[in-house]
């Protein structure tokens, strides 16, 4: 059985995708080195759920499909970092409110009653720019903005011609 690289994620429009791939591009004109993460994958993870086989996908579905969840804003308003050593992971920030918070632990929790293992550290909500970032990058001031949340889509991640491709699987929307 062939195992499927899967997370959970709330994906932008093309219009907020431009937006953060700019604040993105900025980081290039400070960073000495980086991975930058392609626009086109631009999104939020929900829940990683890593290497699993094909069958679980109907699982993972019904754990989506029974968190109750309505429309809600993201807006994104600051750059943050995760320090690593081998580069620090550079991020842009996500405020959800109360809804992307029940959303995210209503998830976990349904995932975890379906067996599933899932990391244990604490959520950070977060859109990844860069990885492997070396330099004393501080990032350019930019103007907050929102985008409504309207769905839950479950991912799947593959190293294709050695690029990262996400591929929407299932997404269900948020009324």
């Amino acid at each position: 059985m062939t195992a499927m690289r899967l997370f959970i994620a709330i994906l932008f429009s093309g219009e907020t995708k431009e937006r953060i791939a700019s604040i993105r591009d900025s980081l290039h004109e400070e960073a000495l080195r980086a991975t930058y993460t392609k626009k086109e994958n631009l999104h939020l993870t929900l829940e990683f759920l890593g290497e699993l086989p094909a069958s679980s996908l109907g699982r993972i579905r019904e754990c989506i499909d029974s968190v109750e969840c309505g429309p809600f804003r993201l807006t994104f308003r600051q750059l943050g970092r995760f320090r690593r050593p081998d580069g620090d992971t550079w991020y842009l920030a996500v405020d959800g409110g109360k809804e992307l918070k029940r959303l995210q632990a209503d998830l976990h929790k349904a995932l975890l009653e379906a067996g599933f293992k899932l990391e244990k550290r604490p959520y950070t909500a977060h859109v990844t720019l860069a990885r492997r970032v070396m330099a004393p990058v501080s990032g350019q001031p930019f103007e907050a903005f929102s985008e409504m949340a309207g769905g839950v889509s479950l991912m799947l991640s593959e190293r294709i011609d050695g690029q990262m491709v996400y591929t929407e699987l299932y997404r269900r929307s948020l009324s």
